[in-house]
């Protein structure tokens, strides 16, 4: 393997590891200590493996394998975080799996800005590696109070290839090429394409809400309303009321008046670790949902 592709592997699983530290933190947290040791890793038994794609080119793609004592140790941290003392073992595969989704998601954003055009995940599977894959190595994974068992990770033949011809020099060239005349259109359009996908997020509309109280009603006294009744929240008129997005308590703040339409002063912006148990209580199942 040329010395210009192995450093570009190694440079591929560096960023993984930043976007799965971050993941962690994000959901959990937590920083576990992870360092990149390049050399071959070793395919232990019963190891759960997840195969994703990646539409940079067919066939490119990153298998992630990890022990069971690896994976289970940092799923409950995640679990834990979320107020789930008790959970199956199923539970906390899930949750890990989580986390791996989310951290390749985020290398193949930086995968798109590397190469010019956006790059997508297509969907994973829980499929080990074939043989005869490019480049392989190992990572070290550190709560602080253990050392896990290593991660193994392994990059496709056809991955590296294109990654390899998207860096050539010529298509740096091509793609930062000042468009002749009559293709400015064309031009416009490859630079729109190069933008980041977070720049398309940014324009995502989402549903935000404000909830001044609760309260449970029996179905015959909500017939009985009528104009004037009165319900009574479980809220007094001093606390704070909560600012909801998409379903998911993120702050608490005061009402106030804006030029005579009711607004809220932000207060207080909740943690990670709450609005990950505020998240959760969506995504898991009814069964799941233990504060």
């Amino acid at each position: 393997m040329k010395t210009q592709t192995v450093e570009q592997a190694q440079e591929l699983v560096e960023q993984w590891r930043g976007e799965f530290v971050g993941a962690m933190e994000a959901m959990g947290d937590f920083r576990p200590e992870m360092k990149v040791q390049f050399e071959p890793p070793t395919r232990g038994t019963n190891m759960l493996w997840w195969s994703q794609p990646m539409d940079l080119a067919p066939g490119a793609g990153i298998w992630i394998g990890t022990a069971e004592e690896t994976w289970s140790a940092l799923g409950g941290r995640i679990l834990t975080a979320a107020g789930i003392d008790s959970s199956s073992p199923s539970e906390t595969k899930d949750t890990y799996l989580e986390v791996l989704r989310q951290s390749l998601g985020g290398l193949a954003r930086t995968v798109s800005s590397r190469v010019g055009r956006e790059v997508t995940t297509t969907t994973g599977s829980e499929q080990e590696p074939g043989a005869g894959m490019a480049f392989g190595c190992q990572v070290t994974v550190n709560t602080g109070a253990e050392e896990l068992p290593l991660l193994a990770v392994y990059i496709s033949q056809e991955m590296l290839r294109a990654l390899e011809n998207c860096t050539n020099q010529d298509a740096a060239d091509a793609l930062l090429a000042e468009p002749a005349p009559g293709t400015k259109e064309q031009g416009a359009e490859v630079s729109a394409r190069a933008c980041g996908t977070l720049d398309l997020l940014l324009d995502v509309e989402m549903p935000v809400s404000v909830s001044f109280g609760r309260t449970q009603v029996r179905v015959q006294n909500i017939l009985k309303l009528i104009t004037g009744s009165i319900i009574e929240l479980d809220r007094s008129i001093s606390e704070p009321v909560e600012v909801i997005v998409n379903n998911c308590t993120i702050a608490r703040g005061e009402v106030v008046v804006v030029d005579g339409n009711y607004g809220v002063r932000i207060n207080e912006v909740m943690s990670r670790k709450e609005r990950l148990q505020e998240s959760r209580k969506y995504l898991l199942p009814a069964s799941t949902n233990r504060r």
